[in-house]
């Protein structure tokens, strides 16, 4: 299991939990919903200080969220800074990065284009097939949540039935987005045998076999142990 950090008050508490769990892994991040506080030399003497820590599998997440609330209203900008900055460290760390994407995947992309080299995820993908096939192109992994199975979801559904099953990691994001059976409540990692198997009716597939190649994925990814 991979926990995800996204900024100071759950970076450290994070690679904390890897010590006590056994099999647990994590990242260090900084969310672009907390792009907007200072990030000095201190701050990022932290970070490559944490990132180098053997538990800490991926830097992340970060990224670009235009999808502002009334409580998260961080600057293009500020987030756009930020979001270089952690690609500088996960490319300083040799690490992949979990990217958070969301109405923002053409300046994402703009800003990839200048770190070439840098592999990853794009965390509970939200695009539709086309960003999923440049996604694809550019050697990254998408991970798909729950959403998969929301009748609505039209974009994201078309993009699970079609990607190459090498290029695909299924996760929860708990305890947010719960799947469709559980809508209104709490999500936990239990539940992912949901979107596993509303995949693998997309693309008529065993959830055995849909299974089988993400968990490989995401060893593959996160350079994680194969055994077991």
């Amino acid at each position: 299991m991979v926990n995800i950090g996204d900024d100071a008050t759950d970076n450290r508490p994070g690679i904390e939990l890897t010590e006590q769990i056994h099999g647990l892994r994590t990242t260090v991040g900084r969310h672009p919903h907390a792009a907007g506080e200072p990030m000095s030399a201190e701050v990022r003497r932290e970070l490559r200080h944490l990132a180098a820590h053997p538990n800490v599998v991926a830097i992340g997440e970060i990224g670009l969220d235009y999808h502002f609330t009334d409580y998260h209203r961080v600057s293009k900008k500020e987030q756009a800074d930020t979001m270089r900055q952690m690609l500088g460290l996960a490319a300083e760390a040799d690490k992949p990065v979990v990217l958070h994407t969301r109405g923002a995947f053409e300046d994402t992309f703009a800003i990839l284009d200048d770190f070439a080299g840098i592999r990853g995820v794009f965390h509970c993908f939200s695009g539709n097939s086309a960003m999923a096939a440049e996604g694809v192109a550019r050697g990254f992994y998408l991970s798909f949540a729950a959403t998969v199975t929301y009748p609505g979801a039209h974009g994201v559904i078309g993009a699970a039935s079609v990607i190459p099953l090498e290029r695909m990691l299924v996760e929860t994001d708990a305890p947010f987005l719960p799947p469709q059976s559980r809508r209104g409540k709490p999500n936990a990692p239990r539940f992912l045998r949901e979107t596993v198997e509303r995949i693998a009716s997309l693309r008529g597939l065993t959830p055995e076999v849909v299974a089988a190649a993400t968990r490989q994925n995401t060893l593959d990814l996160f350079r994680l142990p194969h055994a077991g």
